[in-house]
């Protein structure tokens, strides 16, 4: 399971801390992104590895956000 914890949330835009992801490459980025399942509903995923967040922009009408994000947490290994 990784750790997240949601840092801002309004409707259409959520910004999640990670902090796995705090210092690494692109490559890494990729590699660790793979496998994932991008659903219908989300537009766009950011993620800033200098930072350890990402911003997903998504439409709240199609997806609920922190289901799709607490799944991500429990699959995803980084």
């Amino acid at each position: 399971m990784i750790f997240c914890r949601v840092i801002h949330h309004v409707p259409g835009r959520i910004k999640i801390e990670i902090p796995s992801i705090k210092g690494l490459s692109e490559e890494n980025l990729v590699q660790a992104s793979k496998g994932l399942s991008v659903p219908e509903g989300i537009k766009n995923i950011r993620p800033n590895p200098f930072t350890g967040r990402v911003v997903i922009t998504y439409e709240p009408e199609k997806i609920n956000i922190m289901k799709y994000i607490k799944a991500m947490a429990s699959n995803l290994e980084v």
